[in-house]
């Protein structure tokens, strides 16, 4: 009676995803089943996946099911190590030896589990495969911490920088662009969710080309490579063998703003529908507010009471008030447009008179260069001397230009100032309005009134504060 047989194959790393270490294996593994008489029944392959991790191994596992079934009574391996690497799995497979009548074959060698000395020489490979993992990753851990200390990238290619023929990095100047722009926009106030839906709108992917998800995108802000830091383990290291994209004290206060405790909005991926929602308080408890849709419930006498949409206070021990939306939101919209008509740009963060320093140092310095290339041309300088004017002035173009985009508003909410401030808020979504007052840093909270008292609203019941 024949023996079905499988064999399993495995390789733990196939970096250029072509599997030749598999079909290698296949090859001898077919041979061997041949000369052993089995009658080959299924083949289990898991390419590129590792046996020491704890990560599962989806054909090795379907492999045993078929095992404990009866499928195949026979498994034929290049050798132990591309079976398992750790004794504890070993066991299991000498277990089914007793327990099945598992039968093993390796092309390096038979190994009879039926027999003390089989399962003995079963044990000493495994032994050894075990030693040669842990050498393995003793030495790669040295490599990564000699790497790490000189500066160097390990790993797949980071979004903003390509790879040289060295692999080393160099700056991918489009993406650079899009990591300057998140920046902005998130220190600007706007939600993770929003500026990744937009980059997926405009078909810009991830480096592996795939579309941007919230977390990937806070991942990719926070990482200190975007400054020029190599970290490892977590641990800033020393500085990178590559250009930063951006300068280290704006990576701090996006690594401030995302890392906040207090940040709750980050990692929503909806559309903002109410515009006071955890930005008005309760003057009862003193804690946050939410929009509610409206609603309508019968009454015991029959008659039908309907609620408008309101702000309430959904916390338990509280809930004591409650106030039309509309309202409200008619009394809040009327204040900011008011502030943003008389003082907005500086409100937004706009800085006028350093705005105006920074042209005039750009206006200088481009004519310097200017000047320098003219010179150039009437062999009045050499190319050498040239080379040394770009080299040094350049480098301060480029510094007072982000001082120039510092200094004013957020390009978004540029039109939120002066006279058009209200065409401007008319045509806003929610989540640029919610982002327009917590720039304004005004508390808006909400008071109780009596009984009684809500068929009209009171606007002194809505108290508006500022910031001292």
């Amino acid at each position: 009676m024949t023996v079905p047989a499988g064999i399993y194959l495995r390789i733990s790393r196939d970096s250029e995803g072509l599997g030749l270490g598999v079909k290698r294996q296949r090859v001898d593994c077919e041979k061997l089943v041949a000369r052993m008489g089995w009658d080959l029944a299924q083949v289990y392959e898991d390419n590129d996946v590792s046996a020491t991790r704890s990560k599962v191994r989806p054909a090795y596992t379907r492999m045993m099911q078929d095992v404990e079934r009866g499928v195949i009574k026979a498994v034929a391996v290049w050798d132990v190590d591309r079976l398992t690497r750790t004794p504890r799995e070993l066991e299991d497979v000498i277990d089914h030896a007793d327990r099945l009548g598992l039968k093993l074959a390796s092309v390096g060698g038979d190994i009879d589990l039926a027999t003390e000395q089989g399962r003995m020489m079963a044990r000493m490979k495994g032994t050894v495969a075990r030693y040669e993992v842990e050498q393995q990753r003793r030495r790669l851990k040295a490599k990564h911490q000699e790497l790490a200390a000189n500066g160097a990238h390990i790993g797949k290619r980071p979004f903003g920088w390509d790879f040289r023929a060295d692999r080393t990095l160099t700056i991918n100047h489009e993406e650079a662009a899009v990591v300057r722009e998140c920046v902005d926009r998130v220190l600007s106030g706007q939600a993770l969710w929003k500026i990744s839906n937009d980059l997926n709108s405009r078909g810009i992917t991830t480096s592996s080309g795939r579309q941007w998800q919230t977390i990937v995108l806070r991942q990719m802000l926070l990482r200190w490579r975007n400054c020029g830091v190599r970290t490892h383990l977590g641990k800033e290291v020393g500085p990178g063998q590559w250009d930063p994209i951006i300068d280290m004290p704006t990576h701090e206060r996006v690594v401030a703003l995302l890392t906040d405790p207090a940040r709750r909005t980050s990692n929503r991926g909806t559309e903002a529908k109410y515009l006071l929602t955890s930005l008005a308080h309760c003057g009862a408890c003193g804690r946050s507010m939410v929009g509610t849709n409206e609603y309508s419930y019968v009454l015991r006498n029959g008659r039908t009471r309907t609620y408008a949409h309101s702000y309430t206070c959904p916390h338990a021990g509280c809930m004591k008030v409650r106030r039309r939306m509309a309202d409200v939101d008619d009394l809040v919209t009327r204040v900011v447009l008011g502030v943003l008509e008389r003082d907005g740009v500086q409100l937004l963060g706009g800085d006028p008179a350093a705005a105006t320093h920074a042209s005039d140092r750009i206006a200088a310095l481009e004519a310097k260069l200017a000047l320098a290339a003219d010179q150039f041309a009437d062999d009045t300088i050499t190319s050498d001397q040239l080379r040394r004017v770009s080299e040094r002035l350049k480098p301060q173009l480029a510094q007072e230009r982000a001082r120039l985009a510092a200094a004013q508003p957020s390009p978004e909410l540029a039109g939120f100032a002066g006279t058009g401030v209200a065409d401007a808020w008319e045509t806003a979504d929610v989540e640029t309005r919610k982002r327009i007052i917590r720039f304004l840093a005004m508390r808006i909270t909400i008071n109780p009134i009596g009984s009684g008292n809500g068929s009209t609203f009171d606007p002194t019941s809505v108290a508006i504060e500022w910031p001292p």
